[in-house]
């Protein structure tokens, strides 16, 4: 096809067809900022786990004599405990019950620069300024998580791309009415979640102009308009929504005013930012404890696999499952119930992506009305 632009005709790129193009998600992490060792964001030190808590007690120093094996025991049974409400309830399943964790530490202040975009228009006191220039970027989920050690460039909180790229989940993009892959004044944007392993070479790097196709339930496909400026591609705002997989447990990723801000180059790749906001019960059960996660049946994990997994990333990744949902609750910044809480808070992703054809499955489901899903004829 070719593309009739004022005095001159141009070749459709080869990832356009009849003006649709396709996109796989080939890489995603959270959009966060540079490690607190170098923005100073941190100067009232980072979270702590159960075991690193009680040793800050009398009863939580190594006793003379006591070897290695018995000390870290102690403090394992300690943390256990500590874990526990006074009725029995393990807090990484319910952090509701809990008291406040003053250990968990967040990042104080707006003055550090961050990756992200402007979600809402505004400059608020929360918003931070750009590490690509300028102002008002809602990023909270970098407040809650700034100051973890798991959270910084070494750490090993913000590596969920590897489960993508083992196939347990993937993103999908796709453009429709494309004319002008640098200019154009309308196109509409279909996010989806992919219902395929995503396709690697032997060197186990994504493919490009590999086949896809959506997941067929209707809460992973979202469909928006937006436009192309300059070869950046702005989508406006639809709740869409994606999963998550730890331990072989699967989880929901809603993420609501979901909105793309995509570099487009020559050969299709894209590079850039997806960001919204993601419900905050939901981000603690995906991030830290897990408690909705279902196995691959649909069937609700064990409560063994649930708390384990949660209490268990706790004491490695350092901090406890209570003050990691106080602190997001505490920085929620959109969606306020009934009593004037934020119910959601401000996520952004850094993502790139590669050309891909999406088709839709003969075999795959649509979804009625009532929520029904039927097998599509």
């Amino acid at each position: 096809m070719l593309l009739l632009l004022p005095g001159k005709l141009l070749a459709e790129p080869a990832f356009i067809r009849d003006g649709k193009a396709g996109f796989i998600v080939s890489y995603i992490e959270y959009a966060l900022a540079e490690d607190f060792t170098e923005n100073g964001a941190c100067p009232n030190g980072t979270p702590l786990n159960l075991v690193e808590i009680h040793q800050l007690s009398p009863e939580g120093k190594r006793k003379p004599g006591e070897d290695d094996k018995a000390y870290m025991d102690r403090m394992r049974a300690a943390a256990k405990a500590l874990g526990t409400s006074p009725d029995g309830e393990d807090l990484c399943m319910n952090p509701e019950v809990a008291a406040p964790d003053p250990h968990y530490k967040t990042v104080e202040g707006s003055e550090v620069a961050v990756w992200g975009i402007d979600l809402d228009g505004e400059n608020g006191a929360e918003d931070f300024p750009g590490l690509e220039g300028g102002e008002g970027i809602d990023n909270q989920w970098y407040r809650v998580v700034g100051c973890s050690r798991s959270y910084q460039s070494a750490g090993q909180s913000n590596g969920f791309n590897i489960a993508m790229l083992t196939g347990s989940w993937g993103i999908l993009i796709e453009l429709e009415g494309v004319d002008d892959i640098r200019n154009d004044e309308e196109v509409i944007v279909h996010l989806y979640a992919n219902a395929d392993p995503i396709r690697l070479s032997p060197s186990r790097e994504p493919l490009a102009y590999a086949t896809y196709s959506p997941k067929a339930e209707a809460r992973y496909r979202a469909t928006t308009s937006g436009r192309i400026v300059d070869g950046v591609l702005t989508s406006e705002p639809v709740d869409a929504g994606f999963q998550n997989e730890t331990n072989s447990m699967y989880t929901e990723r809603p993420l609501r005013q979901a909105r793309l801000q995509m570099h487009i180059e020559e050969d299709g790749s894209m590079s850039g930012y997806l960001a919204g906001y993601t419900p905050v019960e939901a981000m603690y059960d995906t991030a830290f404890a897990f408690r909705s996660g279902i196995k691959a049946s649909g069937e609700l994990a064990p409560l063994r696999l649930r708390s384990g997994s949660a209490n268990g990333a706790a004491f490695v990744l350092g901090h406890t499952c209570h003050g990691a949902y106080q602190a997001l609750h505490a920085n929620a910044d959109a969606y306020p119930d009934e009593t004037g809480n934020n119910t959601a808070i401000s996520t952004q992703f850094r993502i790139e992506a590669l050309p891909a054809f999406i088709v839709e499955r003969e075999d795959a489901l649509a979804v009625t009305a009532e929520g029904k899903q039927e097998a599509v004829q």
